[in-house]
């Protein structure tokens, strides 16, 4: 049944409670559902960076969306609940995690669709397993990014020419800025706040906008509830004052992902110190996920100076629902 537009909090409430659907109930995503996160991650092997549990809390820690888990069929599903137009609508987040999940998908596909009624259903981010079977099915599939893949070992010891222009981004950043890099405690949350605002200004002209403010924000404030390999956090201190933070954790054994960044752009070269502080003490990773690069040149040109070894192919996809 479609359900009436509601204000802020009332949206929140409506959102992030639990939702039955296709005889499985959804519910909005809490740390205590990390374990059984972790473990379909570890069985499936997922490649995507959003496959990533902190930035799934993150990301619903919000009044106009909530990231809805449940079991169905032998997998986990990742759903986004949101209002469109004034009524509910859901969309699927990720992939299913788990095997041979087709059937599964089908059923919940079509009880999702009549949730949604004449509006798409939409998969937000898809992997090229996904995206063979939404083009079996019919579905719009169109290529959205490739996400960046890097080697940590070779991040951390910086060898040979490739990394000639790292090396000396990095040698010039320890001489003039003198960062003193340490763990990110709670006790930063301030620092951190105020610098993300200090870049939020800094790029809010930008031609090709960034929409990250509200997960860092969330990621700030919930870093200390998570501990290593699964959430590192780094802060950077010029001067007593924080000047950067990133953090970055395990997707499942063996590949991370570098979460979020923020640096003063007056500090030249520390984001890139930040980021290879950060992959030193992502320890169990061996592959390391940094996303797309949003088709902005400058981000593009800061994350081919880590070297790819390879790129994960992203999609997006869309099916039209049932009146």
């Amino acid at each position: 049944m479609k359900q009436p537009a509601m204000g802020n909090q009332a949206d929140r409430h409506h959102l992030h409670a639990p939702l039955e659907i296709g005889g499985t109930v959804f519910r909005a995503s809490e740390i205590a559902q990390m374990p059984t996160f972790l473990s379909y991650a570890d069985s499936a092997r997922p490649w995507l960076w959003a496959t990533y549990f902190p930035f799934l809390l993150a990301y619903s820690d919000s009044p106009a969306r909530a990231v809805m888990l449940g079991e169905h069929g032998g997998s986990l599903f990742v759903l986004l609940h949101r209002t469109v137009r004034g009524h509910s609508h859901i969309d699927f987040l990720l992939p299913p995690l788990g095997s041979d999940y087709e059937g599964a998908l089908e059923n919940l596909a079509g009880s999702i669709a009549r949730i949604n009624g004449s509006t798409e259903t939409r998969f937000l981010w898809a992997d090229l397993p996904g995206a063979a079977y939404g083009a079996r099915r019919g579905w719009a599939v169109t290529p959205y990014e490739h996400e960046y893949l890097y080697e940590r070992r070779a991040l951390i010891e910086l060898r040979g020419n490739e990394f000639r222009a790292l090396r000396k981004k990095i040698h010039r950043c320890e001489r003039e800025v003198q960062p003193e890099f340490r763990a990110f405690v709670e006790s930063d949350v301030p620092g951190c706040e105020a610098l993300l605002r200090e870049w939020q200004d800094v790029h809010r002209q930008d031609p090709v906008p960034v929409f990250d403010f509200g997960y860092t924000l969330s990621a700030i404030r919930s870093a200390a509830r998570f501990q290593p390999p699964h959430l590192v956090g780094v802060a950077a201190d010029v001067g007593a004052k924080v000047r950067a933070f990133a953090f970055g954790g395990m997707i499942r054994e063996g590949l991370g992902q570098f979460f979020v960044l923020k640096s003063d752009p007056a500090c030249k070269g520390l984001a890139e110190a930040t980021r290879l502080v950060l992959v030193e003490r992502m320890e169990g990773c061996d592959l390391v996920n940094d996303a797309g690069d949003l088709s902005k040149p400058g981000l593009a040109q800061h994350k081919r100076l880590f070297r790819p070894v390879s790129f994960v192919p992203t999609f997006k996809m869309a099916c039209r629902s049932a009146s």
